[in-house]
């Protein structure tokens, strides 16, 4: 599959015509590169931790060396617990190589990582956030601004499907990021193994989740961007603004998106 030279703003789609719980979605045949279906992806949207992949994508942009190392301090840590952010659970004051984090960072959408990543950088005299709008930029974003790493909610931090798929697309340009991107747990140097947040990867269905990430506020609703596989071909499933309760068992981005590659697979 060759993905560079594909542009999310030049293509042509239907609306799925089964109804969806989802406001915003975009699908994609990874296959030969065939939009599916969309509806309002250029929509501007609040992404959650969607936002973590354009984390992903801007360390992986701005450093050679994964095997460098950072941390997250107890404070910082104790702060995001306030907020209730999602942490991948590393230990405090405690370096971890690049990569650790990055997979901290994806996989179950660690903040606590994010934040060791934004130490990082600024140890280097480098803000990370203004370095992740400026790559969205240089990616032919149309409607994006970021304003944390976290994805925790903010008026003016917002994004589109379309925009999130430029980044998609260039994560799976790069080894490292496909293989993050792809990953559904990782062991980390100190032993920590960590998820990914996908449950629908484990879930009894007639499909193949390969790995993607979940993101969710209240402001953002439930939003999924889940990379799939059925019957020799692969798909690029992204949802935004489900609102299901999940104090209530309502999973309804991941019932979308079980629908949508069903319903493919129907035809």
């Amino acid at each position: 599959m060759d993905t560079s030279q594909i542009n999310a703003m030049d293509y042509e789609t239907e609306a799925f015509d089964e109804e969806l719980h989802s406001r915003e979605y975009l699908v994609i045949d990874m296959s030969d590169m065939d939009f599916l279906y969309s509806q309002n992806s250029d929509l501007r949207m609040y992404p959650a931790s969607l936002t973590k992949l354009a984390t992903l994508d801007t360390v992986l942009h701005l450093t050679d060396d994964l095997y460098d190392y950072s941390y997250v301090t107890y404070d910082q840590v104790e702060a995001l617990i306030d907020e209730d952010a999602s942490l991948a659970y590393i230990q405090r004051d405690y370096p971890y190589t690049i990569l650790d984090l990055l997979y901290g960072l994806t996989l179950p959408s660690g903040a606590d990582a994010a934040v060791a990543l934004e130490n990082y950088f600024n140890a280097k005299g480098i803000d990370l956030v203004e370095q992740m709008n400026r790559l969205m930029s240089e990616l032919g974003a149309k409607d994006t601004c970021f304003v944390n790493t976290t994805g925790l909610h903010d008026d003016d931090h917002y994004t589109t499907l379309d925009d999130l798929y430029l980044v998609v697309m260039d994560l799976l340009k790069n080894e490292t990021g496909r293989q993050i991107l792809n990953s559904i747990d990782h062991i980390m140097d100190d032993g920590t193994k960590v998820y990914t947040t996908i449950g629908l990867a484990r879930k009894d269905i007639d499909f193949t989740v390969l790995g993607g990430k979940t993101g969710y506020t209240p402001e953002a609703g439930q939003n999924i961007i889940a990379l799939c596989k059925d019957k020799g071909k692969s798909y690029l499933v992204m949802t935004g603004n489900a609102y299901g309760q999940y104090s209530l068992d309502q999973y309804w981005h991941y019932d979308d998106v079980v629908r949508i590659i069903e319903h493919i697979n129907s035809k």
